[in-house]
């Protein structure tokens, strides 16, 4: 089991960074209430990382599949899997295996992730290793770790806030307490 107060304080540093969050019994209730979000916000065309394509299907909501750079950034939202959290500053991150998948995290205004509450670790600092042989891997297109901190920020030189220049404007993180579905 999860140390409850490294949910609690990943949760907390992430909505700190601007992250909406929500609890979910399993990854089928995760895409039940983001299929709830999608209605309400008037998604049409949302995007899944494979890995979630046959829950989404079970769950009812129909999700594009990632087909290019156009389809991606045409997407209105996507659903995402992270690998990890980071506790100490609600750090979502994806052991990307080539392009498409980091794109899908960062193109589409609204990025639903769903991570598991068991992934979640203290720092950034426990996983060097893992970041590190993932990006050592052989055999992918191009092994890649995506870093997401909140939605996406950057302020020009005269201090202009834009949201969502550089990722997702708008992130909504679903913390799963099962296991993968």
């Amino acid at each position: 089991m999860v140390n409850q107060d490294l949910a609690a304080t990943f949760v907390a540093a992430a909505e700190a960074a601007g992250a909406e969050t929500f609890l979910a019994r399993d990854v089928g209730e995760a895409l039940t209430i983001a299929a709830r979000l999608f209605e309400r916000e008037q998604v049409r065309t949302a995007l899944a990382c494979p890995s979630l394509r046959k829950a989404a299907d079970d769950a009812g909501l129909r999700l594009g599949v990632p087909e290019g750079t156009a389809a991606i950034a045409g997407a209105q939202a996507a659903v995402v899997r992270a690998d990890f959290g980071a506790a100490e500053t609600g750090t979502l991150v994806r052991l990307d295996t080539g392009d498409d998948e980091k794109l899908l995290w960062t193109l589409p205004p609204l990025c639903v992730c769903l991570l598991e509450r068991r992934a979640i670790v203290p720092d950034l600092q426990s996983l060097v290793g893992v970041v590190s042989d993932h990006l050592g891997r052989t055999g992918l297109p191009g092994p890649q770790v995506s870093f997401v901190t909140g939605p996406s920020r950057t302020a020009d030189i005269e201090g202009q806030l834009a949201i969502g220049v550089q990722g997702p404007a708008r992130l909504v993180i679903g913390l799963i307490e099962g296991g993968r579905g």
